[in-house]
């Protein structure tokens, strides 16, 4: 079952959840067993005691229903690992770029990178400096730090994060100078994250008109075309179909919004 669900394992591996791909299918799968079991008897009892229904026909309706409030119940829990693992490395993110400029620095002064990995995971980075400090103790551990740093490049599901990684990888396997890979990695996520803004700005233009759109053009043509339609056509337009016709506006108008900001790109400069 959980190979039916692609990059469930690296989901879980990018969050702080401390289960197997198996184990947590397992989990979702007893959950909504129970709120099937819930959600049926539920509605067994409302369609049979309530609603006197015959009861092959409750105990059938109550069975489906059952059954699709369970399947709405299982598909955002299991795709909750990859919600909890997007958020955790909008978070790492967040500071990556002033991490590394502080990594940059400390080298650049004579300290070895393990070090300034160690004094990174102490200096109040958030969730940049946790996946240092999982580093810092993989080493401590025995582990050479090519290897802790490659195992957190795939385990995490930050872009950013895993780019600079796997540079800083090759860089040390090569054995070529860290102040300079480290200047070259920070410039390019500079350059990235300054592409995205702009690229961005570009796209909340069109999407300011599809607001406008929805906000100002159609809630003012509809509603006179309705009051047209009315007069002329002889169709009954009640308070009822103004209120419908105000409350379908509103929710466009909410999913735009929600949309505009999810493509919103993290960035801090």
């Amino acid at each position: 079952m959980a190979g039916l669900v692609p990059g469930l394992r690296y989901d879980l591996m990018g969050t702080d959840v401390d289960m197997t791909d198996a184990e947590y299918v397992v989990a979702c799968l007893t959950n909504c067993f129970v709120v099937f079991v819930l959600s049926s008897g539920l509605f067994f009892a409302l369609l049979y005691r309530i609603q006197a229904k015959e009861l092959n026909y409750s105990l059938m309706l109550s069975l489906v229903l059952g059954l699709s409030v369970s399947l709405l119940f299982f598909i955002p829990l299991i795709r909750y690992p990859a919600i909890l693992a997007g958020k955790k490395a909008e978070q790492v993110d967040k500071n990556l770029i002033f991490a590394l400029k502080d990594i940059s620095l400390q080298v650049s002064s004579g300290v070895s990178l393990y070090n300034a990995l160690v004094n990174i995971s102490k200096s109040g980075y958030g969730a940049t400096g946790k996946e240092f400090e999982k580093v810092a103790k993989a080493v401590n551990t025995g582990t050479p730090l090519a290897s802790a740093l490659e195992k957190m490049a795939v385990e995490s599901k930050s872009e950013y994060l895993r780019k600079t990684v796997w540079q800083l990888v090759n860089t040390l396997k090569a054995g070529a100078s860290l102040k300079g890979a480290l200047q070259a990695i920070i410039n390019d996520l500079t350059a990235d994250q300054r592409a995205r803004i702009s690229n961005y700005a570009k796209e909340l233009s069109i999407w300011s008109l599809v607001y406008m759109l929805f906000a100002v053009a159609i809630p003012t043509i509809g509603s006179t075309m309705m009051i047209v339609l009315s007069s002329f056509a002889g169709i009954g337009v009640t308070k009822g179909v103004f209120i419908a016709f105000l409350v379908i506006v509103v929710i466009v108008q909410c999913v735009l919004i929600g949309f505009v900001k999810t493509r919103r790109p993290i960035v801090h400069l």
